[in-house]
């Protein structure tokens, strides 16, 4: 099974819309849906903000369900050059950057899972931006905090949820994967950016996921 998670449910609704739903209900207080795209099997959920709700929502999705691959399909602010609003950031590493680890050595960096759908990506998905993504427990609106955080941690994309959904797939022997849409830039035009391109933008990453389920079977090692 594929678990597919939103921040918020706009970002997850193409996936939703597009499965022939066997069960649908609530955990938590969020909506999901369990049914079929293609040969996979996958349920859905959104709703969460923040670190600590994006990983309670990792948890109890994977308690329930038990998926094989989690993946996180949402929105996420550019911070380095190459990418533009409206790309589609592939998550390579993960990294808190508002967190402080006193016992240990260097950064803590979490790595990719070596899933099939991320062997699948980086041979055919062209257009798409790999890299490392960072999350922090604050919404980035200023151009000068963002590029103190872009030059002490590098990476291409900030969000809230990327590094806790990555650590609770992890830590549950679960193969997970990010696919960030770039929304806006964590500069002083961030808030007027975001409401911008949300109608139009927010379902992009959650498109593309469901292209792939259709017409491949990726719920397989």
């Amino acid at each position: 099974m594929i678990l597919a998670l939103g921040v918020f449910l706009p970002e997850v609704r193409p996936v939703m819309d597009s499965m022939l739903v066997l069960e649908s209900g609530e955990i938590l207080g969020r909506h999901y849906c369990r049914g079929v795209i293609g040969n996979n099997e996958v349920v859905a959920c959104g709703g969460f903000v923040g670190k600590v709700e994006a990983s309670m929502i990792t948890q109890r999705m994977i308690d329930r369900f038990s998926p094989r691959l989690a993946v996180l399909t949402s929105g996420a602010a550019g911070i380095d050059e190459s990418v533009e609003i409206g790309d589609v950031v592939v998550g390579t590493e993960f990294e808190e950057y508002d967190t402080i680890f006193p016992l240990s050595e260097g950064k803590m960096v979490m790595k990719a899972s070596d899933s099939l759908l991320m062997r699948f990506l980086r041979v055919y998905f062209k257009a798409g931006k790999f890299g490392k993504i960072l999350s922090g427990d604050a919404v980035v609106a200023n151009s000068s905090i963002r590029d103190e955080v872009h030059s002490s941690y590098g990476g291409l994309a900030l969000d809230m949820d990327s590094a806790p959904f990555a650590k609770v797939a992890y830590e549950n022997g679960c193969g997970f994967i990010v696919l960030k849409t770039i929304l806006d830039r964590a500069d002083e035009q961030s808030n007027r950016d975001f409401d911008r391109n949300f109608a139009n933008l927010s379902g992009r990453s959650a498109d593309l996921l469901v292209e792939i389920m259709k017409n491949h079977y990726i719920d397989r090692e």
